[in-house]
């Protein structure tokens, strides 16, 4: 696991803002969730399928972050992933994720039922489960942070081609499953979050303008003046920037990421005036050394006509002595009698 994976998970770990993600992306910012009343889950998954021969196969997953969700009556698996780039096998991916979820509910309900022995018959004991036994629903959010807009499937039947015409008689019949995509530097509606992501995911829609970033970050100044390192490093990831920030730590112990950005900013602008001076530079020579080429045919095509050359022959010599085409010798002779430029 690399160290962006790790700085991601933590930051979203956070249970408020863990919610708020939830409750922003999902339902519109209606509180449905509340930080309080979560409780970090175990992120390994897995189920052993047995083949016909006898065969076990292992089937394990790990999710980046799992919330159990209690509030009175009510029990929900809440699950994120997070990605950085794009994954065009999502609806699969995601649909394994929340299969095992399910899976792993069914072999605790089993173990529960083989140790207390209330098989109500043949059915409840072959499947391990009572007839009036429920699982808890799952939600998976697929928190995508890259710069580029999503442009994958986001349900199983596009993965598919459902829509094509000769699959249309057999759609109903094909279980669909569409993913919950968070794509954070593309949101509309930040005002739906009430925690920081709403000031973050601003923040993701100024990231391809150092300018239009820093502006933005000014503007916020109480939010980035003072962060703690958790969030810096969730930003420096999203802002892909992680080996080009320079930390500002402020006397209260949190991080000023005003001046951080500002000295990229600055950094960038040095480097934008050096690397514009080297270019004309480069751009002055070889101006120079095409107008010396120039003067150079000129000055050849005078000579050999002053020596009585046909201009066939000169043609000729252009072709051989200065790597250039036929047409384009002609094109000097012409321009050379006219005082025109070829």
């Amino acid at each position: 696991m690399g160290k962006s994976d790790v700085y991601m998970k933590r930051w979203l770990s956070n249970k408020q803002r863990f919610a708020d993600l939830i409750n922003g992306s999902l339902f519109q910012g209606r509180q449905i969730f509340t930080g309080e009343n979560l409780k970090a889950e175990g992120k390994e998954q897995g189920v052993v399928i047995r083949n016909p021969d006898g065969k076990e196969i292992a089937v394990q997953r790990y999710r980046d972050i799992i919330m159990m969700a209690k509030d009175h009556t009510r029990i929900v698996v809440l699950a994120c992933e997070n990605q950085e780039e794009i994954h065009y096998a999502m609806p699969v991916r995601g649909m394994l994720y929340d299969a095992l979820s399910y899976a792993d509910q069914v072999n605790q309900i089993k173990k529960t039922r083989s140790k207390d022995k209330t098989f109500a018959g043949a059915a409840e004991f072959l499947s391990g489960l009572n007839q009036t036994d429920l699982l808890f629903p799952v939600i998976t959010v697929i928190f995508y942070y890259g710069e580029k807009e999503w442009d994958g499937k986001q349900e199983l039947h596009g993965l598919l081609g459902m829509d094509r015409e000769e699959y249309q008689i057999l759609k109903q019949y094909v279980p669909n499953y569409k993913i919950n995509l968070i794509d954070a530097g593309n949101l509309d509606e930040q005002m739906c979050f009430q925690t920081d992501l709403q000031i973050v995911f601003g923040m993701l829609k100024c990231r391809k303008s150092k300018k239009e970033l820093l502006e933005y970050v000014v503007k916020n100044q109480e939010y980035f003046g003072n962060i703690d390192e958790e969030s810096y490093n969730a930003l420096r990831v999203m802002l892909r920037s992680e080996l080009s920030l320079k930390e500002a730590e402020n006397k209260t112990g949190g991080i000023d990421m005003c001046k951080a950005l500002d000295d990229l900013y600055q950094d960038g602008v040095n480097k934008g005036v050096e690397l514009g001076r080297e270019q004309g530079m480069e751009l002055g020579r070889e101006q120079g050394t095409e107008l010396g080429r120039e003067q150079g045919i000129k000055a050849f095509i005078l000579d050999y006509r002053e020596e009585g050359y046909s201009e066939e022959k000169i043609r000729s010599k252009l072709v051989r002595r200065f790597f250039i085409t036929p047409e384009q010798a002609q094109d000097y002779c012409k321009a050379d009698l006219t005082g025109t430029a070829p």
